[in-house]
């Protein structure tokens, strides 16, 4: 397995390594630790806009030699037999030089730390892991806390959905944690209820075996996603649940007291309302565990083909 660790020097970004080294990695796994250093520019004046470098060489070179020693101490720490540690520096804007390295590096996993420890701090802090989350080829780890004993798995039965679970099976990192498959049922407000007495009675049946139906769907994906988790080795639970989605699987993860929340960034299932960007965001952003965002890979658009005349 690859995985890329970026590493800022905060605390947020360390719990990213302690986890790397308390998971049961494979024993041919490479980790790549990576800093991002941004370069400072200030704008000159004049008829055109000209960045100038404002920090003298001597102070980056100061600061680049303390970066690569600080990287190999860390390196040190997660050293194991039969695993490469990898150091890597780069200079840049942060999500992009850390999506840009995990492309080169082909990575399977982008591991990141989670700044601010308050919803507000995370919505305005948050950015340079939002940006990897949209924009990542592989699976991208949220650390908010260094461990992944309890492993609470999103799901409304779609492909991307089915995705996430499937990583967290096949990987091999979470064999020894405790897995439990949530799959929530939001049907929402009738539209349709109808203005009369007799169209509100009729049309509230009509919700009612909605409901019904959905959660036995619900039931089912729990189910049958717990099942194949089990044929990996990984310890599940099914317990489908009912209302708002992203609130819901917040709660249903503070009150298991889970340190991981896994899902998809889309979905497409019966379960309309399941698993849509913003319900990803919304877990990412106001979680105060873990989050691994599974997104499905990219596909090169096909190539334009000209058949000879």
């Amino acid at each position: 397995m690859k995985i890329l660790i970026a590493l800022d020097g905060s605390e947020p970004s360390m719990a990213g390594a302690m986890l790397a080294k308390a998971l049961p990695l494979p024993a041919d796994s490479t980790i790549e630790l990576l800093t991002v250093m941004e370069d400072h520019y200030a704008w000159t004046a004049g008829p055109w806009p000209v960045p100038a470098v404002i920090e003298t060489p001597p102070d980056v070179e100061r600061a680049l030699r303390g970066v690569h020693a600080r990287l190999q101490d860390i390196a040190a720490g997660l050293t194991a037999e039969g695993r490469t540690i990898r150091t890597m520096v780069r200079h840049g804007r942060p999500a992009s030089e850390i999506l840009t390295e995990a492309d080169r590096f082909a990575a399977d996993l982008i591991v990141v730390g989670a700044r601010g420890h308050t919803a507000v701090e995370r919505l305005l802090v948050g950015s340079v892991s939002s940006e990897v989350v949209d924009h990542a080829n592989c699976p991208v780890l949220i650390v908010r806390t260094p461990r992944v004993g309890r492993v609470l798995i999103a799901t409304d039965g779609s492909a991307d959905a089915d995705a996430a679970a499937a990583f967290v099976g096949s990987a091999g990192i979470f064999r020894d944690s405790t897995v439990k498959v949530l799959s929530v049922v939001d049907p929402g407000m009738p539209w349709w209820a109808g203005i009369s007495p007799v169209d509100g009675a009729i049309a509230g049946e009509v919700y009612l075996s909605v409901v019904d139906a959905a959660r036995r769907q619900a039931r089912e994906f729990a189910s049958s996603t717990a099942a194949r988790l089990g044929s990996e080795h990984v310890v599940a639970e099914a317990a489908p649940r009912g209302g708002e989605v992203g609130s819901t699987i917040l709660a249903d993860a503070s009150a298991w007291h889970a340190d991981l929340v896994v899902l998809g960034t889309r979905g497409h299932g019966m379960l309309h309302r399941a698993l849509v960007g913003s319900t990803s965001r919304h877990v990412l952003h106001h979680a105060p565990m873990s989050v691994l965002v599974v997104r499905p890979p990219r596909v090169a658009a096909p190539s334009a083909r000209v058949d000879a005349a």
